[in-house]
């Protein structure tokens, strides 16, 4: 009885010796640092922030080729992958897997080039979703929207609501300021503008209010009834255009860079 006793715990410490070592072992490749040859960039991180999302193809290491030195080798932008890798390594830091995360481009001008990149990746399923209004709009191109064009009858009313992109004659954007007095004619008889910002973050939307100038001057002598939302949408911007209180109000529009 003694000598089972004896062959039992001996057994028992055998295998919890085994368990320490291999939970020893998985912390040690967790906390690992691993180095890549991003285009020929060295860039470092840790065994862990790169296999933090599991099924994708950062996840899968070993699948990836090596150079002469034997780091593995990404040939993507070095400068877009570290924007990505930052928004990873604090994903994983906050350590909630559940959250829903989307990995957003350095600026819409390189939006595309950086899907390309999370698709590379492995990652397509956390690329920003377009929203809707940035394909589905009316396209407006009438001249005589611009600030200063003229005096006419035309308002905004039920035809011209909803979500509108300014193009070409008609410029880009509703003005967001309050127009001089000489050019407060935009072909209606009174002008409306923008009491609100315009958004600067690729894929937002911000919410202003549709002043309009009344005929004394007052800046925001009518407000339209609805607010205005303005969506980013990356090389324009649309504009979900309310109704104006009465006619001939309408908004006044210009040539507005993008903001990156």
């Amino acid at each position: 009885m003694f000598f089972l006793i004896l062959t039992l715990i001996v057994i028992l410490n055998t295998n919890v010796g085994f368990c320490e070592s291999e939970v020893n072992w998985n912390r040690t490749e967790y906390n690992k640092v691993i180095y890549l040859n991003v285009a020929g960039e060295l860039i470092s991180t840790t065994y862990s922030t790169l296999t933090y999302v599991p099924n994708t193809k950062l996840s899968f290491l070993n699948h990836w080729p090596r150079d002469h030195k034997g780091y593995i080798f990404l040939d993507l932008p070095p400068d877009l992958f570290k924007h990505f890798l930052h928004q990873l390594r604090r994903w994983s830091i906050h350590g909630n897997r559940s959250v829903s995360i989307v990995f957003e481009p350095p600026s819409w001008t390189v939006k595309d080039e950086f899907n390309e990149m999370l698709t590379a990746l492995g990652f397509q399923k956390y690329q920003q979703i377009v929203p809707i209004q940035c394909f589905k709009y009316k396209r407006v191109d009438d001249f005589s929207r611009r600030e200063g064009s003229g005096i006419g009858r035309s308002c905004d009313t039920n035809k011209t609501a909803g979500w509108t992109r300014f193009v070409d004659q008609a410029g880009t954007a509703i003005i967001n300021h309050i127009p001089e007095s000489g050019l407060r004619l935009c072909g209606g008889g009174s002008p409306g503008w923008l009491f609100g910002v315009y958004p600067s973050i690729l894929y937002s939307t911000t919410i202003g209010t549709m002043c309009y100038v009344g005929p004394t001057g007052i800046p925001c002598a009518r407000i339209a009834a609805k607010t205005v939302q303005v969506t980013h949408c990356g090389s324009y911007f649309v504009f979900d255009m309310p109704v104006a209180p009465e006619c001939p109000l309408r908004a006044c529009t210009i040539d507005r860079p993008m903001t990156v």
